[in-house]
């Protein structure tokens, strides 16, 4: 068929004129009408493809997927090489979902016209984002620039496509280049401010999304992405300001809230936080994320029972999350469901929260008879999660032929004394997953991280020793230590810690400042000792100032790098007091007596309100907006109690 019979020859009287007549009533919206025109010129010349191409035009526009569908085919029946029915084929395949043969007319209509940049744009989009098919989504990106080189749509496209790639530096110059191409293009800003996030190019992102904003100001979706760059940006009110102004565009935006609601908790404003996500989630009850964002700020509201509610409903709605698992499996440690939790304990590791990964397949322990056999054990996560876990290390030394212990550096010296059955090395952080392990230097039968070997030998509550095995501090180390302590006069020497080393919002709702525990010089003769790790003096010093609190440092020791000195010093300690945190870990796996304050239904506390890996330990469970004064004097009122027994 020629090109032109498409569209109707001149020789039947009036089918052009049929057709305009038919096309005027098409554009008014007068589909009967339209429709009439059409089947008259159909009349006069039946086998015109481009006149049934214009009726499934129709048919589409009139809510006829079905008739349409049916006569783009009879078009291209045909006349196979019609490449604007392939495309309009395309379109309507695509809307109801049959991708695969809609990708095919796609193609074909960008073979036989390489200058329709409209399927080249729709081919490269089926690929990349329904088949995943980034490289071939990039190629039909480039056809289309060989024909429209300062099209703006492809490459923003290609950008996109860049990006999923990983290509940065491209990604960015493709975005750049619809910016110039397209500079009153909210939609391109916008896109151009999603990539430069993704590589973390922040500044130039904002600028991208504030440009998105003033050519289209009322669009809550770059709000919304705005207020999440903003607080990654740790500019919070900015952030905060950015989502409420889309929820003033979109009061129904269930992401709007619950993106509110995430920030609301990183600035430990945790009811109002929680109330974001309450709303996100009657907005949109099927948000699987909005579930486990409120599940995650009752968590640290210390509300456990309610966060195990909130990450069960997110389990159900997106079965098998790593993420939601993890937090599911902390939330049912803390309300003393311990083989439950325990049982999903291994998805941290699945979701990125356990750190170091050491894959190592088919050699990992699961239980099995250690029995004559070597057991690696490695470090995970910071150094107060791995002197709690090595608890359970005297009964892997009394179950296995032999014990390898890979730990932090500074913990190496400490590990060998208390174990000397053992070999304790340093971590070096190798696996046979990751392939820089080599089979010959491979020197145990099964190998664990120390949370897996703690849950396998916790798994319940009766598991847990009456009394402490404690890890043995240097002698001589100890001797200086005592003797350092004796120069600071008579009376009970007490270590203090009173923050944790990582600092944010969250964290510091659960810290004390040192002038709280001024109220421990009031006990006759007490001396406090820092505990604190990283570098306090300046604390230090404008607690004297202020509250006339003493804080003895010992000479020479660095309580960060030197472990094992502050070890020995802590051993030779009356007891310990403070904030729970990687110093009271240290204390209480030395058998030191603390009074330790934490946040109450932590998951090591496995529903007990103590902590049953450390007998030695007294522990304060608190909430947020916990009264300190009243916890100090409690603190005060049992470190009587304690040194008067101990001098009975």
């Amino acid at each position: 068929m020629s090109k032109s019979s498409r569209y109707g020859s001149a020789k039947p009287a009036g089918i052009n004129r049929i057709l305009e007549q038919a096309q005027v009533f098409h554009r008014k919206g007068q589909f009967a009408d339209a429709e009439l025109h059409y089947r008259k010129a159909l009349a006069k010349e039946p086998g015109n493809a481009g006149v049934i191409r214009l009726m499934a035009v129709l048919a589409h526009e009139a809510g006829r997927n079905d008739r349409a569908v049916e006569l783009l085919r009879k078009a291209l029946a045909i006349d196979p090489d019609y490449g604007v029915a392939h495309r309009n084929l395309g379109n309507i395949l695509s809307i109801e979902g049959n991708n695969s043969d809609a990708l095919h007319h796609y193609s074909e209509a960008a073979r036989l016209d390489p200058g329709d940049i409209n399927a080249l744009i729709e081919t490269a989009r089926l690929q990349s984002d329904v088949f995943e098919n980034p490289e071939a989504a990039l190629a039909a990106y480039d056809r289309g620039l060989l024909s429209a080189p300062d099209d703006a749509r492809l490459h923003r496209g290609r950008g996109k496509v860049l990006a999923e790639l990983n290509r940065a530096d491209e990604a960015v110059l493709a975005m750049n280049e619809a910016g110039r191409l397209a500079p009153d293009d909210a939609i391109v800003a916008f896109h151009q401010a999603t990539i430069l996030a993704k590589f973390h190019r922040n500044e130039d992102a904002a600028k991208a999304f504030e440009r998105s904003i003033a050519i289209k100001p009322d669009d809550s979706e770059t709000w919304i992405s705005y207020g999440n760059l903003l607080a990654v940006m740790k500019e919070p009110q900015k952030a905060a300001d950015a989502l409420s102004r889309a929820i003033e565009l979109d009061p129904y935006s269930a992401a709007a809230f619950t993106n509110l609601g995430n920030i609301l908790a990183d600035e430990a404003m945790l009811d109002e936080a929680i109330g974001a996500h309450r709303r996100a989630i009657q907005l949109a009850p099927g948000l699987y994320q909005s579930h486990t964002n409120l599940g995650s700020a009752l968590q640290n509201a210390c509300r456990p029972h309610d966060a195990v509610a909130a990450y069960q409903k997110a389990a159900e709605l997106n079965p098998g999350n790593d993420g939601v698992l993890w937090n599911l499996a902390l939330c049912l440690l803390s309300i003393g469901r311990v083989t439950d939790g325990w049982d999903i304990y291994g998805f941290g590791f699945a979701s990125g929260q356990r750190t170091p990964m050491r894959p190592f397949p088919g050699l990992l322990w699961e239980g099995q008879d250690l029995a004559g056999k070597t057991i690696m054990i490695w470090r995970e996560q910071g150094i107060g999660d791995d002197i709690r876990f090595s608890t359970v290390i005297p009964d892997l030394i009394a179950e296995a032929g032999h014990v390898i212990v890979e730990t932090e550096p500074r913990l190496v010296a400490l590990y060998q004394r208390s174990w000397p059955q053992a070999t304790v090395r340093a971590e070096n952080l190798r696996s046979t997953g990751h392939g820089n392990y080599p089979a010959e230097e491979i020197d145990f039968d099964y190998t664990a991280p120390a949370g897996i070997v703690a849950s396998l030998r916790r798994y319940t509550l009766d598991t847990f020793p009456k009394t402490c095995r404690p890890l043995i501090a240097d002698s001589e180390k100890r001797a200086a230590a005592r003797a350092w302590l004796d120069s600071l006069g008579a009376g009970p020497k007490v270590g203090l810690t009173w923050r944790s080393g990582l600092r944010n919002p969250i964290r510091d709702i659960f810290a004390t400042s040192l002038g709280d525990w001024a109220k421990l010089q009031e006990i006759d003769g007490l001396k406090l000792v820092n505990l604190q790790f990283g570098k306090p003096e300046d604390e230090i010093r404008e607690a004297a100032e202020q509250h006339g609190i003493v804080i003895h440092q010992m000479p020479g020791l660095d309580t960060h790098s030197d472990l094992d000195g502050t070890a020995a010093l802590t051993a030779e300690l009356d007891f310990t007091a403070g904030l729970w945190n990687a110093a009271t870990e240290m204390a209480g796996a030395l058998g030191v007596p603390g009074l330790i304050y934490m946040p109450a239904h932590h998951p090591m506390q496995l529903g007990t309100g103590t902590l049953p890996w450390h007998p030695s330990l007294h522990i304060y469970p608190v909430m947020p907006g916990f009264d300190r004064a009243a916890l100090l004097e409690r603190v005060v009122s049992d470190a009587r109690h304690l040194l008067a027994a101990r001098n009975a």
